[in-house]
């Protein structure tokens, strides 16, 4: 059975041998989605590693950097990570190394797959987790696609179109040295 979306201590999921889960119907703070985002997430706590997998998926309203009009984009994500439960292993005189890598094979992961950690006096937030995979899919340049128009080289109020190279209608002298550059 799924728990409602809500962070929790790390040390209660020792509780749970099986991992907890958590189902996405959402919208998520920070993430300005067209549509909730679904998916599910699943956390185990096993011993000085956190595993976490989960899926989600949502469409996300993005602005063209070229055209500027909006665009849709889905946004899907499936991933499994796993997170060192540090300072307190460290303190105890627990070898990192040694439990990462053994870790790593009950996982069948790389020794490498850790790239985060988390105080294992604090909480785990899935909502935050998945925030930050649907996050890490979002476009460093948002482009429309193949049938973009492209800039709009005409003036305020001279339509979309603008100017062609066949000379058809005014170039704004603002986007002049654009259309210079354009094949």
């Amino acid at each position: 059975m799924a728990d409602p979306l809500s962070a929790i201590p790390i040390q209660e999921l020792k509780a749970f041998p099986e991992g907890r889960d958590w189902q996405l119907d959402q919208h998520l703070e920070g993430l300005p989605s067209l549509t909730p985002v679904r998916g599910r997430v699943r956390a185990v706590h096993r011993s000085n590693v956190l595993e976490v997998e989960g899926e989600a998926s949502t469409i996300v309203t993005l602005c063209c950097d070229r055209c500027l009009q909006t665009f849709n984009q889905a946004l899907s994500c499936r991933n499994r990570e796993l997170i060192w439960l540090g300072e307190a292993s460290r303190s105890d005189g627990v070898d990192e190394d040694v439990v990462l890598e053994s870790a790593a094979q009950l996982l069948d992961l790389e020794a490498d797959a850790f790239t985060e950690s988390l105080d294992p006096a604090g909480d785990f937030d899935p909502a935050h987790w998945i925030f930050e995979q649907l996050h890490l899919l979002l476009p460093v340049v948002n482009h429309c696609g193949e049938l973009c128009p492209g800039p709009n080289l005409a003036g305020p109020g001279q339509g979309a179109a603008g100017g062609d190279a066949a000379g058809a209608g005014p170039i704004d002298p603002r986007w002049a040295a654009l259309k210079q550059l354009a094949p």
